[in-house]
């Protein structure tokens, strides 16, 4: 009975640091399927849209939603990058790509040829302002193709410099004469090797941290929790009274798997903390939830076979 307990709580142990594995692991793509996008605004500045963002369902996926006030305008869609990428990733970036659709507002006129640019700066104008240009081929649906475009970094001045702050990417569509909405979707951020960087998402802010302060905070909150996670798992379990000789064996066995159910239930919902995407790196929240886990499991059967011994003692 005993050991059909113990591989149930590995059973489900093992499920649980599947789930938690799942959950820890860095995003590198922005899908908006979480709903969020707070590290997105509008620039109304110089001719800008006053725009409404939001997240909706479109075209079988949750996307972020540019309702264009006024088409003659120019929509500029404002992506915090310090709230997007790690501090330390913004001078690997080549190349950023984005999937963009549009459709016109009464659904049936065609939104006719479209055309902008994604453009980059750091505060302080530094690095300078740089973009590219991307366009749409006009087609005679009210709703475009999906189509993905992109902004290069050919020039080491245009590159993006690790820790500055006010860092801006801005997605520009040009004056049109249609009435029209535009969504985004599937932004990723690409290095030298064409290998997507993993995302550091939060909440935009106007006070950025420099990159000492977060690896810091970063090390700060691992450390804690993987000592939480540790002292949970291997805290001793006090002794009970030894079983006097006037018990009977199948009472001893009973109170003793009992006890082990409720100290190995007890110890699972302990260790397994929710996952923090913002300050904990996948692989050491895998290795500590593995660790604790089986810490767990080991636990339970010393404290099973100790109570056996001192009952056939």
């Amino acid at each position: 009975m005993k050991k059909i307990r113990l591989i149930t709580a590995v059973i489900t142990a093992l499920s649980a640091v599947t789930a938690f594995s799942a959950a820890a692991s860095a995003a590198d793509v922005i899908d908006f399927e979480n709903g969020k996008y707070s590290f997105v605004s509008m620039k109304t500045d110089d001719g800008g849209d006053d725009s409404v963002l939001s997240v909706v369902d479109f075209n079988g996926s949750k996307q972020l939603k540019v309702e264009v006030t006024d088409c003659k305008n120019v929509p500029k869609v404002c992506f915090d990058l310090n709230s997007i990428l790690k501090k330390r990733d913004f001078e690997k970036v080549k190349t950023i790509e984005m999937d963009i659709t549009i459709e016109s507002k009464d659904g049936t006129t065609p939104p006719g040829w479209a055309g902008g640019a994604i453009g980059t700066q750091g505060g302080s104008n530094s690095p300078a302002w740089s973009q590219t240009p991307w366009e749409l081929e006009e087609n005679k649906k009210a709703v475009t193709d999906q189509t993905t475009i992109c902004k290069k970094f050919l020039l080491y001045s245009d590159r993006l410099v690790n820790g500055t702050p006010d860092t801006q990417m801005i997605l520009m569509r040009w004056g049109a004469e249609v009435d029209y909405n535009m969504y985004v979707d599937n932004i990723r951020f690409f290095d030298s090797d064409g290998k997507a960087l993993k995302l550091s998402l939060r909440a935009s802010s106007p006070k950025q941290t420099s990159e000492t302060e977060e690896e810091s905070e970063t090390e700060a909150v691992t450390e804690t929790e993987t000592e939480a996670v540790t002292e949970a798992a291997t805290e001793p379990v006090p002794e009970t009274e030894p079983v006097t000789e006037t018990e009977t064996e199948p009472a001893a066995e009973e109170e003793s798997e009992h006890e082990t159910e409720a100290v190995t239930e007890a110890e699972t919902e302990e260790i397994l903390p929710e996952s923090d995407n913002d300050t904990t790196s996948s692989t050491t929240g895998n290795v500590s939830a593995f660790a604790a886990a089986s810490a767990v499991v080991l636990s339970g059967y010393a404290v099973a076979m100790t109570r056996r011994k001192k009952k056939q003692s």
